[in-house]
């Protein structure tokens, strides 16, 4: 344990009770990190963090301030206790703030196996970096490189309330990624990898990183235009994600509260088909988003978002669970790892289900209503013709509504649990897919 920092959190705690502050909260991140850079062959930058922050949440008399500060001087931090006390008296009352109940926090001692004891030079980095370039560049359709890195990252979160609690977590990472190019002139193309595990050994190759980087670019050369149609549309692994990120958004305390949300009267109904489960899992070993507890000290668990196509839960913490009158759900820090259960149809087999498609690797942008669920983003990907893909495409639009798409999604089996929020291959029945 950083003995400083537990100073500087037992220092807040008493600087706040001498002046009357009727509940704290206080944490600390403590971060190391390297980030190593090279491009055709050589050092490009070698960015090198270490760091502390330090949040303070005062609550006194049904109102709430939160300040941070990076100075763990002893007078700095006395003085920040005295701004915060200062500053709380003219927020506007807030009836549903205050301290998680105690009987919802943790106070086990779980070991999810969140850090790797190896820590990589600076050369080791590097060499990494350099083994995915040279490894994407081996293929003659690579013309150039937009550079290669490698990264290493170890946090430790600190948590401790006026109430008694206090805890801490460690977590490592390790992250490899490269941006390559293929083709000449106009008809250039590009394309990227990028991994990241919380083990070293779980970490894919250099080698292997950089091929699919390059395949990837390859693959993308000479696209072709298409008219614009209503198509059945399947999202690639690489970006299903983000159909659960706004799902997420969706059933966030905050929107249901304000009542912002397209799923705010959906609690209990079917939005998805009958075999769709998506699970919030905190506790899985080795996890991208594993955690034990959330930002407010609150167990965590398991829960069913959806069950059966139904959904089951919003995601709370303890302000916006008041004011709905349930109980937190351990979601102060967001969600952890969440995914949605694969199906059992081949991403090879919802390919040959349609005669004309569109298979969708990268998006752009978006304009998205979280109010109505009206949605549509560019993307690039495949057209499918015939049950195949045919060639590639770019510059298109594609436009829904988020509800409408949900109703008819259809999971493949090939989830992997890579980004901590993950989904299989995904199908639409049908899209607005806007091109020529």
């Amino acid at each position: 344990m950083n003995n400083k920092i537990e100073r500087s959190l037992n220092l807040l705690l008493d600087t706040a009770k001498k002046l009357g502050a009727e509940c704290t909260t206080v944490s600390a991140n403590e971060n190391t990190s390297i980030n190593v850079a090279a491009r055709l062959g050589k050092l490009e930058n070698v960015e090198r963090n270490e760091s502390s922050s330090i949040g303070l949440e005062i609550i006194d008399n049904k109102r709430k301030v939160s300040l941070s500060s990076t100075n763990l001087n002893e007078r700095s931090l006395e003085e920040l206790v005295q701004n915060a006390m200062n500053m709380v008296k003219s927020i506007p009352i807030d009836e549903y703030c205050g301290l998680a109940d105690k009987d919802m926090l943790y106070n086990g001692n779980l070991d999810l196996n969140l850090v790797d004891k190896y820590i990589p030079t600076n050369n080791d980095l590097l060499n990494n970096a350099i083994e995915a370039e040279n490894s994407a560049l081996s293929f003659k359709e690579i013309t150039n490189s937009e550079g290669a890195s490698s990264s290493y990252s170890k946090n430790t979160f600190y948590l401790a309330t006026s109430d008694g609690f206090f805890n801490k977590s460690n977590k490592t990472n390790y992250s490899s990624g490269i941006s390559v190019i293929a083709g000449e002139g106009t008809g250039m193309e590009r394309d990227y990898e990028y991994k990241s595990k919380v083990h070293y050994e779980d970490l894919e190759t250099p080698k292997h990183i950089g091929e699919t980087a390059a395949k990837r670019a390859i693959s993308r050369l000479n696209p072709k235009k298409v008219k614009s149609n209503s198509v059945p549309v399947i999202f690639d692994p690489r970006v299903s994600g983000s159909l659960l990120s706004l799902f997420i958004g969706g059933i966030s305390g905050q929107a249901i509260a304000r009542g912002t949300s397209f799923l705010k009267d959906k609690m209990n109904k079917n939005i998805f088909k009958k075999n769709i489960q998506i699970i919030d899992e905190p506790l899985i070993k080795r996890g991208a988003r594993s955690r034990t507890f959330d930002g407010e000290g609150v167990e965590t668990k398991k829960i069913n978002l959806v069950k059966n196509g139904k959904l089951k839960s919003w995601i709370l913490n303890s302000q916006y669970a008041r004011q709905l009158n349930l109980k937190t759900t351990g979601h102060y820090s967001g969600v952890s790892n969440l995914y949605m259960l694969p199906g059992e149809t081949s991403n090879l087999d919802l390919i040959k289900s349609i005669k004309e498609g569109f298979y969708i690797t990268e998006m752009l942008g978006m304009s998205f209503s979280q109010v109505t669920g009206d949605y549509s983003r560019g993307a690039s990907g495949y057209w499918i013709d015939k049950g195949e893909k045919a060639y590639p495409v770019s510059e298109v639009t594609i436009a829904g509504n988020i509800l409408d798409m949900y109703k008819t999604l259809t999971p493949a089996s090939d989830l992997k649990m890579i980004n901590g929020i993950d989904a299989p291959t995904l199908m639409i029945d049908k899209m607005i897919v806007a091109g020529l």
